[in-house]
């Protein structure tokens, strides 16, 4: 078995709990929300590091090649019981 496997295991399981609709597709998982009034799927694939960082917060930061856009995005309600729920399940 491979370094990771039962953790991601564990991991997806108390995703598709969470979120309800999502489901495995292969080897990614895909999670459906909604935007500006239109279903998106959000596809996560989970890999385990070869190497672990000893102190995660000594790491630079990342920044991301695509500017922020200026649009205010609202959260639903349902969005922010899911975010809480996994958050919940994963300990956290």
């Amino acid at each position: 078995m491979a370094r990771g496997s039962l953790a991601k295991e564990e991991i997806v399981k108390k995703i598709l709990e969470t979120f309800d609709g999502s489901f495995l597709n292969g080897k990614e998982l895909r999670i459906p929300m909604e935007e500006n009034g239109e279903v998106v799927q959000i596809k996560v694939g989970l890999t385990c590091a070869k190497v672990n960082i000893e102190d995660a917060g000594s790491t630079p930061e990342i920044s991301s090649p695509v500017p922020a856009s200026q649009e205010k995005i609202e959260v639903s309600e349902t969005e922010k019981q899911n975010v809480q729920k996994l958050m919940e399940n994963l300990g956290l």
